[in-house]
């Protein structure tokens, strides 16, 4: 095996190492940023600054994005009703909030 072989895998064992380190000076930039006004609007903050902090700006998006329809919250009520039916109307609230975290949280 020539010595561009062995430079080609080092490359490739290192690359999604690099990557997390890239990821990780993403996150201390920001953090070490001053803090914003309270008032300021956070999807706007992230449209300018997206070039600066890419893979925060995507995760953002992503967290602050209005769903796109209410099928996630009416699963949940339907959940509730099936589990809250006329036969178990003397389960506790703790309860059904238990098993509703347990069913809408499992894989």
């Amino acid at each position: 095996m020539d010595n561009s072989d062995d430079e080609d895998e080092v490359v490739a064992i290192a690359a999604p190492f690099a990557e997390a380190i890239e990821h990780e000076d993403e996150l201390v930039k920001y953090l070490a940023l001053p803090l914003e006004r309270a008032d300021c609007d956070l999807q706007e903050w992230w449209k300018t600054h997206k070039f600066r902090f890419p893979s925060l700006a995507k995760m953002a998006r992503e967290f602050l994005a209005v769903p796109a329809s209410t099928a996630g919250v009416e699963r949940i009520f339907s959940a509730a009703g099936q589990m809250h039916s006329d036969l178990r109307k003397s389960t506790k609230e703790e309860t059904l909030q238990h098993s509703l975290m347990a069913a809408l949280n499992t894989v």
